[in-house]
């Protein structure tokens, strides 16, 4: 079956104008994107520059003594909630779980920074071609579109970048508000008297600047690449944005969009 965008001869893009247009003219970015055949650096390229940004950043997290020692704290809870049945079964001792704890779980530990970094490299690799998956699924049960799968990924890849900006951003709120709960979204306004277990905190959380500007480019993406309207996308998207939110709200996952 034939493409629905016709490859065609103009001259590519250079991934500097791509990244310059995935702020000023996403349009036109995903016009490129959606006429041109498979580019492994347009996903490549992106996710790299968001896996670094995280580790730097997560390194400026661990390396500040106030925002480390609140990270250490909201460690050492949940960690003692999951050690607390072995210890009570006699599986554990406490002394071993201490030991186990200052060994892998605390930020102080190396094990915790290596953990981290190649939990980054592979969990945001695997969401990527998950979310690939799910956007690829959606253009051909819900748009009949025939785009390729990887010309999905390529598409959520560009929009990595956005999340690595995000990082930053959310870096910047921590220290500038000494809270690792700080994030660009309503739930800075409950600083520094945030719950991680309270659905109410949770789902101020979701409603972040970024995530919006993130189901815009997707949509936008998917659209040129779809060859439909970006506002039926938009829809779509969104409404699979809820249901996850609503789900993960739910279930107290996670705490961000």
């Amino acid at each position: 079956m034939e493409s629905e965008h016709p490859l065609q001869n103009s001259d590519p893009m250079s991934f500097l104008d791509k990244v310059v247009n995935l702020f000023a003219s996403p349009g036109e970015l995903f016009e490129e994107i959606a006429r041109t055949g498979i580019t492994a650096r347009n996903w490549l390229i992106p996710w790299l520059i968001y896996v670094l940004i995280t580790i730097v950043t997560g390194q400026i997290l661990v390396g500040n003594p106030s925002l480390s020692g609140q990270l250490e704290s909201a460690m050492r809870k949940q960690f003692d909630q999951s050690v607390e049945k072995s210890i009570i079964a006699g599986d554990m001792t406490q002394e071993e779980a201490e030991q186990a704890f200052e060994t892998f779980a605390s930020p102080r530990s190396p094990w915790f920074s290596l953990m981290s970094a190649g939990g980054t490299l592979f969990l945001s690799l695997a969401i990527l071609f998950l979310l690939g998956l799910i956007g690829w699924l959606l253009g051909r049960t819900a748009m009949n579109a025939t785009a390729e799968f990887m010309k999905v990924v390529e598409v959520l890849g560009m929009v990595f970048i956005i999340s690595g900006v995000e990082q930053v951003v959310t870096m910047a709120l921590m220290l500038l508000t000494d809270s690792i709960y700080a994030s660009p979204s309503l739930a800075l306004l409950l600083l520094p008297d945030v719950n991680l277990e309270d659905r109410t905190h949770l789902a101020l959380a979701k409603l972040n600047l970024f995530t919006f500007w993130i189901i815009a480019l997707v949509s936008i993406g998917l659209g040129k690449l779809f060859y439909r309207d970006s506002l039926k996308v938009f829809a779509l998207v969104a409404a699979l944005w809820v249901l996850w939110s609503l789900f993960s709200i739910l279930e107290g996952i996670g705490f961000g969009g």
